[in-house]
């Protein structure tokens, strides 16, 4: 039996000509792959766009995919990539900016990009990807009263999946933990068991005897060798079920390819599991006068026999001593201008928590520009409001480490060394202004 999701696939010319079978191909997917009807307008108008934009920049055929994913739908379009400015995709972009001169051919792009929930851009030789992702509307219901219980009997640990299961999970993380702890997905518990139908989050629950919720622990891959995990959120009163939480979540991420496991929201210390502490990261909260810690740990599943790092000279002393720290072996391969032309327009990914205050920017597309973008989003985030800003890059790519003077020229400095964290190891810094 074929168990692939469905798709539609459309190859065609990037002629406005076609917009009316792109818009048609559009409007049936959001309707099939579950979008309301606000929503699968914004998909009809992401495809248009981005179909009107392509035509202009002249890049012959392309390939057009729409397809399900957890959340939403995706509207993707694949082409020979010629150069082409994909600027106008970044959080930070005004083509309008230069007055009457300003770069308007890349309006339906702009537009295309707000009307959005998410985007990733991808080159493999000459061939450019753009995907954007709309997603569905999901309710705010009103969450269950919480407390905390006192287990009857030996609580017994599965893995949860159902979505009355998640609710009652996400009601109780909220009512019984800080904001600052709760993933921004326990918001909305529609969204959260959709991720866990999908298989793009995981849980393990604990139940008593009486079928009551006495914990739960949530994890993801961050990578294809590594693990991120939400917890552990014990709503028992005397805080019993945490580490049966967290050895739980070791043996079930033990079964995976994942070498290390790491804390994304930690609620507690976690030294006495075998966990390592990687940073102390301070919050600059609305409702807080005083930064908020959020410890970091991390754990070795495997041994590390060794890899290969890019790094800068800006950087270059941070990571030798957090390889020294972790007792890790890496061969460091400092990244050298070569003189090799780039595209003029950059793109950086943002991904945005405005509860936390918080966004993780980092780079998707090089170009000439990316001093200049990263300090435009600098601006534009600390504009709005954003106080924790932090840029992500994989150290893997010798572009991402060339960065390093641009990003600590911007004010940014190495906060954070995650081993095997993406393709390679991840290195994250942190806007240092309101340090």
């Amino acid at each position: 039996m074929n168990t692939a999701a469905p798709r539609i696939r459309l190859q065609l010319p990037a002629d406005a000509a076609w917009a009316g079978l792109v818009q048609a191909s559009a409007e049936q997917a959001g309707r099939v792959f579950g979008l309301d009807p606000a929503k699968s307008l914004r998909l009809v108008h992401c495809a248009e766009e981005l179909l009107l934009f392509l035509a202009s920049a002249e890049t012959g055929e392309v390939e057009a995919t729409l397809r399900p994913v957890a959340t939403g739908v995706e509207v993707g379009f694949s082409f020979a990539s010629a150069g082409v400015d994909l600027s106008a995709l970044n959080l930070a972009s005004d083509p309008g900016a230069g007055g009457e001169d300003g770069d308007w051919t890349s309006l339906p792009l702009l537009l295309a990009s707000r009307m959005t929930d998410g985007f990733r851009v991808g080159l493999d030789g000459r061939r450019m990807e753009i995907v954007l992702r709309v997603d569905k509307a999901y309710p705010a219901p009103e969450l269950l009263p919480a407390e905390r219980l006192r287990p009857q009997g030996r609580p017994v640990l599965a893995e949860a999946g159902d979505a009355g299961a998640l609710f009652e999970a996400c009601s109780a993380i909220a009512g019984l933990y800080p904001a600052h702890v709760a993933p921004e997905w326990c918001l909305s518990p529609g969204r959260t068991a959709d991720l866990v139908r999908a298989g793009e989050l995981s849980a393990i629950e604990a139940r008593d005897a009486g079928g009551r919720l006495c914990g739960i622990i949530f994890w993801r891959m961050r990578s294809e060798r590594s693990v991120t995990f939400f917890g552990p959120y014990d709503f028992t009163g005397d805080g019993s079920m945490a580490g049966e939480l967290v050895e739980a979540l070791l043996r079930a991420v033990g079964r995976t390819s994942a070498r290390n496991v790491f804390s994304s929201l930690a609620t507690q210390p976690l030294a006495d599991h075998g966990f390592e502490l990687l940073a102390e990261l301070p919050y600059l909260l609305a409702d807080s006068p005083e930064p908020v810690v959020h410890p970091v740990w991390g754990r070795m599943l495997q041994e590390d026999f060794g890899a290969a790092a890019w790094t800068h000279e800006g950087f270059a002393d941070f990571l030798r001593d957090r390889y020294d720290a972790l007792e890790l072996l890496r061969d460091l391969r400092p990244v050298r201008d070569l003189g090799e032309a780039v595209q003029a327009g950059s793109v950086l990914g943002a991904r945005l928590t405005p509860g936390l205050s918080e966004v993780f920017l980092h780079p998707e597309l090089n170009g000439a520009d990316i001093g200049d973008n990263i300090a435009r989003h600098v601006s534009t985030l600390a504009s709005a409001g954003y106080r924790n800003i932090f840029f992500e890059i994989d150290l893997a790519k010798g572009w991402h480490a060339a960065m390093g003077g641009h990003l600590i020229r911007c004010g940014f400095r190495p906060e954070l060394l995650l081993p095997l964290g993406g393709q390679s190891d991840t290195l994250i810094f942190r806007h240092a202004a309101e340090s």
